[in-house]
């Protein structure tokens, strides 16, 4: 199964801000967009059009270029989109730069799936993160890259029955929560090491780059606030 890299639903940024309203409409749920950055200035146009309409999705994930899906292009998974750190800063940059960064939750993904990964992600501008690789792992995926065929050997990316059988629910519940809580735990941690209340207000001043000399840079300092 392939993953189109365009939808007949919209064509740009006037129709998609059409679809998201209908499909708020129609379903009375909040909606949101995925997507991957490719550049700088991928998420201008779009932040530009929500200042103009005071229109748009009511959360953007951004998905990091280093993401899992096997249902896309080889050479698409492997060569296109901006790594997720360097994404999420794009993004929210633009989101800042047109007055829009309050209108929008952002949430990041992409192999997000250790404390201090997460940690970077939330300094780096999201608000939220998405998690797939922990979780599939925790309940006993093994990568045996067997999700289109309906035959996971582990029962965790099938709808056979029989393979199904692989997966103990009343077992690996406590998997799943036993990861939940130690990441949360391991956040917190990191909160307190950097004299924080709670890991919602980690900021780029909290992120250090060093580069091939040794000079360590706070990533504000880089790439200072457009707001600010």
């Amino acid at each position: 199964m392939d993953s189109p890299n365009r939808h007949h639903q919209f064509h740009d940024i006037p129709s998609l801000l059409d679809f998201i309203d209908e499909m708020r409409t129609q379903g009375g749920k909040p909606v949101g967009i995925k997507i991957v950055m490719g550049g700088p200035d991928s998420a201008d146009e779009l932040a530009e059009a929500m200042a103009k309409t005071g229109r748009g999705p009511d959360f953007i994930t951004v998905d990091g270029g280093e993401g899992g899906s096997g249902a896309t292009y080889q050479e698409m998974a492997d060569s296109m989109g901006l790594p997720i750190n360097s994404g999420l800063i794009y993004c929210d940059n633009a989101l800042r730069k047109f007055g829009v960064r309050d209108k929008v939750i952002i949430f990041s993904s992409g192999k997000l799936f250790s404390p201090d990964k997460i940690a970077i992600s939330l300094a780096l501008g999201s608000d939220l993160v998405n998690i797939a690789r922990g979780m599939m792992i925790s309940v006993g995926c093994i990568g045996a890259q067997k999700c289109h065929t309906n035959k996971c050997p582990v029962g965790a990316a099938t709808t056979d029955k029989d393979h199904q059988k692989a997966l103990v629910v009343d077992e690996k519940k406590w998997r799943v929560l036993n990861y939940v809580v130690t990441l949360r735990n391991g956040l917190h941690t990191l909160a307190a090491a950097a004299g924080i209340e709670s890991y919602n207000a980690f900021n780029w001043n909290h992120v250090m780059y060093r580069d091939q000399f040794g000079k360590v840079t706070s990533l504000e300092e880089i790439f200072p606030y457009p707001d600010s």
